[in-house]
């Protein structure tokens, strides 16, 4: 119960920043949800983003996503996550720069849709590192994490899921 309790106060506060930062965000408003919109939206409807959106409220880059224009979120499921021994209630006891690190190499500061992504050998991630891309038989790779889902747009970005988590 307290679990369930400490990720329902999480994923309220993350959609409190999200809400407030739309409203503090200097320049135009985007036009539809951000990327942080519709992760939460999927994390509501499946549950598949509850370790992503807590470790994003621990390293405060919850605001920073959703206010950045032409990003690129490469989002793990929470069984890639547990795969690691993680979930939203421990996930934060990883220390905050190595988190933060961890998940801006989830991260690209550009729009690359899946044809953008295929069509790369490597791509530069938000932590200054490269991540290797591979297409293969058994589908399409971003290190040795499988992209499962492609081009979830959002009105600043797009998102797509992979089925492991990126280690820097």
């Amino acid at each position: 119960m307290k679990k369930q309790f400490t990720l329902l106060l999480m994923v309220l506060l993350l959609a409190l920043l999200a809400t407030t930062s739309q409203a503090f965000a200097k320049g135009p408003a985007q036009s539809g949800p951000s990327v942080v919109d519709v992760a939460l939206e999927i994390n509501a409807q499946t549950g598949e983003f509850s370790t992503l959106i807590a470790a994003a409220v621990c390293t405060n880059l919850v605001v920073p996503l959703d206010r950045k224009p032409g990003v690129t979120v490469f989002a793990p499921t929470d069984a890639a996550f547990a795969e690691l021994g993680l979930d939203a209630s421990n996930v934060c006891d990883i220390p905050r720069k190595t988190l933060s690190n961890i998940l801006r190499y989830h991260i690209v500061n550009r729009t690359l849709l899946s044809g953008d992504v295929v069509a790369s050998d490597t791509i530069r991630m938000a932590n200054g590192q490269l991540t290797d891309i591979s297409v293969t038989d058994e589908g399409v790779f971003i290190n040795d994490a499988q992209i499962v889902v492609v081009d979830v747009l959002a009105a600043n970005g797009v998102i797509h899921v992979i089925d492991g988590v990126l280690l820097p």
